[in-house]
């Protein structure tokens, strides 16, 4: 006797699930499932970004004109909970140009030319980020710290004449921002982001290589 009342008990359960499922609706139903397997599995995410930098610090006294050549990948493994681990690289590319006087060299000569001055930055960084919402929102606020080291390019040209130092230096990336997809279970997305990057890198004009990178990307999630 008592197995059938446990027997009939489990299947009035079973048939108030079933009743419950049919009159659920199956959008509601598809974004329960895309929202789980976010929730329980680590996601990936590629970025492309394109940047504007303004030149701080020591960098203003070699080239003070705002750097728009400036491209960068981030990839990265999107944890269920709050925080991401991945890495960067990128292409940072300062230019200015001086009207023609004449400069003292140092053997103590003198040259009458147009001066050119560049800044090739490479950097290759791992960055860490924590978020201020779970990974099922559709705009993620987060806060970044990003490091490692980057390929310098310092060029002086005096006409055909150049003073050029290259060199491998750390890098040091803190950085605030936002991802955002659009719409919810879209792979595709964008993020905007402001990155205070500083190399160590020093030379002539430079005591440190440092800007603030204003960028936007176009990104793609998967699982």
């Amino acid at each position: 006797m008592n197995k059938k009342i446990i027997l009939s008990i489990l299947g009035l359960f079973w048939a108030l699930g079933a009743v419950a499922q049919i009159g659920e609706d199956p959008e509601d139903t598809q974004r329960s499932y895309d929202k789980s397997l976010y929730d329980r599995f680590v996601s990936g995410r590629v970025t492309v970004f394109y940047g504007a930098a303004l030149p701080m610090g020591s960098q203003q006294n070699y080239i003070d004109k705002v750097g728009n050549r400036n491209f960068s990948v981030a990839v990265e493994a999107m944890f269920p909970g709050r925080f991401s681990v991945g890495g960067r690289i990128g292409q940072n590319y300062f230019q200015q140009r001086l009207p023609r006087q004449v400069y003292s060299m140092d053997d103590g000569s003198e040259i009458s030319a147009v001066q050119t001055r560049t800044l090739t930055v490479v950097p290759l960084l791992a960055i860490g980020s924590v978020y201020l919402n779970d990974i099922n929102s559709t705009v993620r606020p987060y806060l970044q710290i990003g490091a490692g080291g980057a390929y310098v390019d310092y060029t002086k040209y005096y006409g055909t004449l150049s003073d050029q130092k290259t060199s491998i230096a750390a890098a040091l990336a803190p950085a605030v921002g936002a991802k955002f997809q659009f719409g919810k279970g879209n792979s595709f997305g964008g993020e905007v982001q402001a990155q205070y990057q500083n190399v160590f890198f020093k030379y002539n004009e430079l005591s440190n290589s440092s800007n603030l990178m204003l960028s936007v990307g176009l990104s793609y999630r998967w699982l």
